[in-house]
């Protein structure tokens, strides 16, 4: 093709010397010594000088082999190395079309939109002849979609689930059931001993689920909890959108309004009521964070980042003790957590200040949920809570710091279309969080906030007069 400088797919097609340069980089994958590159339009290997397009690579692998020769193990095995090597968002595509090819297009027909797609046999489709080896690779490719795609491939991994029970497999079904197998016995299921007796838990990865049962109250039962939940996320490759389901004595939930009484909200509720176990959600917290990934048994207008209601029971406990270590991991989720989708944090706001004012920590939230959320709730009791010189001290002080963290992509697009400076509008939507429409009003003068900083007691008019600036 011109002006491209790598080998795709047609290459090897059209011209028998490239299909051996396909085949001695397919060499070197599965003998682990194939070296990356980055080419003009997206990742490649090079194979003695000859650059040829990851994605192509792959797909040669999988495409040229007949259907009764076809091995799922070793194509999952080269699959596999081929993720390891260009990761997984480089390869679905690949992967899904494959599906598309040998079990979708010859067999079915969509009898709904392109929105609502609803894929059904065609009358003349005949897949006696399918392989099994093709229903066994093609649930890796769904089950890769739901372990290492975004929260949405769900979508695709069920509807490949959906074809190849449809063909007659009942290999779906068998995976919803066990899992794939691939867990260890110990996390597939796991029995609590000694003091955490009577805590269970099964996870399932093909299903993305995990039940959890705590049946007896007190910090041993779940700290095992905890740590089988954090083990789980660390040491395997379970998909990490997943759901969390939970039934335990105590229907405690946490402390802020219009958080889902969820079973996930008891569960993290409950445990951090035991100070000695913060460290240990904390932890969990830690390894479940992940911008584009959910909590999948939550519904779109209660959508929550993996990790949320951990990190919110930290900061509520630790707060009501008087404590601030956790601070920085609530800023960090609040930064990462993706607030173009998820509101939660807004309500885990608005509970801190409700309780605390605008303490330190309040308005280190304040800001971090100023630049990465696209609707900050004003109350009519935050200019009263802010009209103190502690408290507008410290939020002058934030000013500096909300400017110079990098932009999310929340706070960018909002500035771009008001027409403002990217690095003012946290700064400006914190503003109006706090005071409202006053906040941007300006007198005859162009003054902005003049009538905020004319009505404040003269002692604190400087303040507001460099916070309005």
């Amino acid at each position: 093709m011109a002006g491209i400088e790598y080998l795709i797919f047609d290459d090897a097609l059209r011209d028998a010397s490239k299909r051996a340069v396909f085949d001695r980089t397919i060499q070197a994958v599965n003998d682990g010594t194939a070296r990356r590159v980055k080419l003009s339009r997206g990742q490649g290997v090079d194979t003695d000088g000859e650059k040829l397009l990851g994605s192509a690579v792959l797909e040669y692998a999988l495409g040229l082999v007949p259907a009764d020769e076809f091995d799922a193990a070793a194509a999952r095995d080269f699959s596999e190395r081929m993720r390891a090597l260009f990761g997984w968002y480089d390869i679905t595509y690949t992967l899904t079309q494959w599906v598309e090819k040998w079990l979708c297009t010859p067999y079915f027909e969509n009898r709904g939109g392109d929105w609502d797609q609803d894929w059904q046999l065609r009358a003349d489709a005949d897949a006696s002849h399918l392989p099994e080896s093709f229903f066994e690779f093609a649930c890796y490719v769904a089950i890769g979609e739901l372990k290492h795609g975004p929260s949405y491939a769900s979508v695709s991994a069920n509807r490949i689930f959906d074809w190849v029970t449809k063909l007659g497999s009942d290999l779906p079904e068998r995976l919803k059931k066990h899992g794939t197998g691939e867990l260890p016995k110990e996390l597939a299921a796991f029995r609590g001993a000694g003091d955490a007796e009577g805590v269970t838990a099964k996870a399932n990865d093909a299903l993305a689920t995990i039940r959890i049962t705590v049946k007896h109250e007190n910090a041993a039962s779940y700290g095992a909890a905890l740590d089988y939940l954090t083990r789980l996320l660390d040491t395997t490759d379970f998909p990490r959108s997943y759901a969390i389901e939970f039934r335990g004595p105590t229907k405690q939930y946490l402390q802020a309004k219009k958080l889902p009484k969820k079973s996930v909200n008891q569960l993290f509720a409950c445990a951090a009521a035991y100070p000695e176990l913060w460290p240990k959600v904390a932890a969990y917290a830690r390894s479940a964070m992940a911008e584009y990934n959910w909590y999948t048994n939550l519904d779109d207008e209660e959508c929550a980042m993996p990790g949320t209601f951990a990190v919110f029971a930290l900061g509520i406990a630790e707060a009501q003790s008087g404590g601030h270590d956790f601070v920085p991991l609530v800023l960090e989720y609040l930064r990462e957590v993706d607030g173009e989708h998820q509101s939660l944090h807004q309500h885990f706001l608005t509970a801190h200040i409700a309780e605390h004012g605008f303490d330190d920590a309040g308005l280190s939230y304040l800001l971090a949920c100023a630049g990465n959320i696209q609707h900050l709730q004003h109350l009519k009791t935050y200019p009263a809570l802010i009209a103190n010189e502690r408290s507008l001290n410290a939020l002058l002080a934030l000013r500096g710091a909300s400017e110079s963290d990098d932009p999310s992509g929340i706070s960018a697009l909002a500035a771009n279309l008001r027409g403002e400076p990217v690095e003012d509008y946290a700064w400006r939507h914190a503003l109006y969080a706090i005071w409202g429409d006053a906040a941007e009003e300006r007198d005859a003068d162009g003054r902005v906030g003049a009538k905020l900083i004319d009505g404040a007691p003269t002692e604190l008019r400087p303040l507001y007069e460099a916070i309005l600036a």
